[in-house]
């Protein structure tokens, strides 16, 4: 059984770059204020992954907002288009779609039922500079729709393997995965990386020697277990962070994580972290636009999505600049991607790579200033 993983500027010796502000209001409505840096703390705020400044080496570099890059939605399909009662989310241009499909009801029509798919594709790629709403990350990049789950959130691994299968031959540079395996009795599920699935493992064995960055969710069960070491090259596996820079009391910190990214929500205890405050109140959760289930036509900045779910679609989104800014070379290799963006995380915790963070916090900027070549 599957479910959605929910509960939820650096210099380097190179001249700085401006960063890019652009107008979106910050609520599901128009109003050109910018209201978005008031909002999206996970985007510019102290522990947030820099993105603005990343936004404008971007550009210079020719990759504005992830041009050209396309990223597979893994989840409960998306907002794409106007067909019977769905509509297609105000914050996402139909100009960055790319032909999807629905492995639930076996059809090439992947309208979201659910809201968490149309909600991390927000995250990913929201239309900047459009007076409305939320930014993503890579805000021009194109969006795959791949439906896997049903209108209550829930499927099965062999779904999500042909999707990502699916991906790899309709040309995905990336896919997204903010989802959870688990095993038992329904009401007593034992959570599972998504990688835990045989099924799912052949599939991403598949996708990284066709050399498509895949970014999962960690999970949200606070195991300090999975993901698990032995499958750490099939994906880059990213755990959530809070609004102060803590791990959050959900995520999953196994062996195998390799990031951290905003995720909203409280504080874990982390031992020696003075970032972590768990006897506090949480943080602010992850801001998108999205809709509730019962009325997928009304959208709205909705409040109910923390967690590594929410963390893995910037991941996803900062891959999308590092590929469309070319600051690795034309054509760099998953494994490439993935060691770029451990090496300019911020640390996090106690100095150096540990099981609670990876190897730190996902910095945007940083990933995209351009590599000097060694030697």
């Amino acid at each position: 059984m599957l479910m959605p993983a929910t509960a939820a500027a650096q210099e380097n010796g190179l001249r700085a770059h401006a960063a890019y502000v652009p107008n979106d209001s910050g609520v599901a409505a128009a109003a050109a204020d910018s209201g978005w840096t008031n909002v999206q703390w996970e985007l510019n705020g102290p522990f947030g992954i820099n993105a603005p400044q990343a936004w404008s080496q971007a550009s210079r570099l020719g990759g504005s907002g992830g041009r050209g890059v396309t990223i597979a939605v893994i989840d409960s399909g998306v907002a794409y288009a106007d067909r019977g009662r769905y509509r297609r989310s105000p914050d996402l241009s139909r100009a960055r779609f790319v032909r999807g499909y629905d492995f639930v009801d076996g059809d090439p029509y992947p309208n979201d039922e659910y809201g968490h798919g149309t909600f991390i594709a927000s995250a990913i790629a929201a239309t900047a500079n459009n007076a409305y709403g939320t930014v993503g990350v890579a805000y021009r990049s194109r969006i795959m729709p791949l439906r896997v789950l049903d209108a209550e959130g829930r499927g099965y691994p062999s779904a999500i393997a042909r999707a990502i299968r699916h991906a790899i031959r309709r040309g995905a540079d990336v896919i997204n995965l903010s989802l959870e395996l688990y095993d038992g009795p329904l009401l007593t599920p034992t959570p599972r990386s998504v990688t835990g699935s045989k099924s799912v493992r052949a599939a991403l064995s598949e996708a990284r020697r066709a050399g498509v960055v895949v970014v999962a969710a960690a999970g949200n069960s606070s195991d300090p277990r999975v993901p698990a070491k032995r499958h750490d090259t099939l994906a880059i596996n990213v755990g959530g962070t809070t609004e102060r820079g803590c791990l959050g009391d959900y995520s999953n910190h196994g062996p195998g994580l390799d990031v951290v990214a905003p995720g909203g929500g409280g504080d874990a205890e982390v031992p020696d972290d003075a970032n972590c405050q768990p006897v506090t109140p949480p943080g602010r959760d992850i801001s998108a636009v999205s809709f509730r289930p019962q009325s997928p036509w009304r959208f709205e900045i909705v409040p109910r999505f923390r967690g590594t779910s929410t963390a893995a679609p910037l991941v996803a989104g900062v891959a999308a600049l590092v590929l469309a800014s070319k600051v690795l070379g034309a054509n760099p290799s998953p494994r490439e991607v993935e060691a770029h963006l451990e090496r300019t995380a911020r640390d996090l915790g106690r100095p150096g790579r540990d099981r609670w963070y990876g190897a730190g916090l996902v910095d945007a900027t940083a990933a995209t200033q351009p590599v000097t070549p060694s030697g």
